[in-house]
């Protein structure tokens, strides 16, 4: 947080001592001079003056709230972590305790007191987990770092969020409940760098985007459905030819990039298409266009993996030993969370045929390349 208005609102504000503290910490006060004081006092003595001397009233509140003040207040390290992308990982406990104003715990792995043993099995292992939950169901050692009311944390990502627009927020839980990856055994332990994509262990972030303005016939005011399903699926095309072009560092990444041929197509130019289209952003019609244009995205992405699986085949993950098992991965993966909420043709269809990418859906934050007017904060 830069913003001194918000630090000292903290201040003022919270119960919380640490976040008191850590607020005052960041925050700088530097009192007038004695130059400075006589010069803002001479402002305000024109205040009860005909004409205020010149100085409109917005310059003499300004000189009275330094006179009240004393001083200036700015933020020590104003550098600090500047232009950063920071997501905060909530999960379902955290939120029940925020609605029933409980206490929350802070807690991680209690590395301080590992041996040398327990310390070789965290480094090899904590990252596949990554769920101070499910470490803890494992055996292994948890320390409570804090404990404290979790409305006030709440509170606090909320304020810095409306000020600064970090931090962004991921429900773990939620993308745990919806991710595909279950069907093959693993599970959501963070996202990439900003936030959008929830991934497994050594997943590959491969994003892209359909330019939604350019799915707009301006003349008549409409969207062009065709144009737009015949764009997603060479979209999907295009990523799904990216995962064996792309050069991995890291064999793990490799291998699973590989293993899932995880893909994430999105969107641009939401607004622009509502321009063109007429259509208010946020109103009933605006919506209802929206939700018919994610839709078919969605569908259309589906659709054509499905026809890549029956032309190159499933992605490896999916595809057991045995016909039994790549049936029973199959049935898996039409069951997970977010497959349930599909048309049960395209179920159907992964049944028999399989599909080619584990995930094909990511909206990432593109609004700003091109509707400066527009911007998806990543969280």
């Amino acid at each position: 947080m830069q913003n001194p208005r918000i630090l000292r609102f903290l201040i003022e504000n919270t119960n919380d001592e640490t976040i008191k503290k850590l607020a005052k910490d960041k925050l700088k006060f530097t009192p007038l001079t004695l130059r400075e004081t006589a010069m803002y006092q001479g402002i305000v003595n024109y205040k009860n003056i005909p004409g205020f001397g010149g100085f409109d009233e917005n310059i003499i509140a300004d000189a009275e709230e330094k006179l009240l003040t004393g001083g200036n207040y700015t933020v020590h390290n104003p550098e600090f972590l500047t232009g950063a992308n920071i997501s905060v990982c909530l999960t379902k406990e955290f939120m029940e305790a925020v609605e029933n104003d409980s206490d929350y715990e802070l807690r991680f792995p209690y590395v301080e007191r590992y041996n040398h043993e327990e310390m070789k099995v965290y480094n090899e292992e904590w990252h596949k987990v990554g769920d101070v939950r499910e470490w803890e169901k494992l055996g292994h050692k948890v320390r409570v770092y804090k404990k404290f009311k979790a409305k006030e944390l709440w509170n606090l990502i909320n304020i810095c969020a409306t000020y600064s627009a970090e931090p962004g927020i991921f429900f773990i839980d939620n993308a745990n409940d919806m991710t595909n990856a279950k069907a093959y055994g693993q599970q959501v332990v963070a996202t990439n760098p900003c936030g959008e994509q929830p991934l497994a262990p050594f997943s590959v972030c491969n994003l892209a985007a359909v330019n939604l303005a350019e799915m707009a016939d301006k003349e008549t005011g409409q969207v062009d459905f065709e144009k737009l399903k015949k764009t997603v699926a060479v979209g999907v095309r295009m990523q799904d030819n990216v995962i064996n072009a792309t050069p991995y560092f890291l064999e793990e990444n490799k291998k699973q990039a590989l293993g899932e041929r995880r893909v994430g197509l999105g969107v641009m130019g939401l607004h622009d298409m509502l321009i063109y289209c007429e259509t208010e952003y946020g109103s009933p019609e605006g919506n209802k266009l929206v939700d018919q244009v994610f839709e078919i995205i969605a569908t259309t992405a589906y659709r054509t993996s499905i026809e890549l699986a029956k032309e190159k085949g499933s992605f490896p993950f999916l595809s057991g030993e045995t016909p039994n098992e790549t049936n029973r991965l199959r049935q898996a993966f039409i069951d997970t969370g977010y497959m349930k909420k599909m048309p049960e043709d395209i179920r159907q269809s992964i049944l028999e045929c399989g599909i080619r990418n584990s995930h094909l859906l990511t909206v990432a934050p593109t609004g700003k390349d091109i509707a400066p007017s527009v911007r998806k904060s990543a969280a």
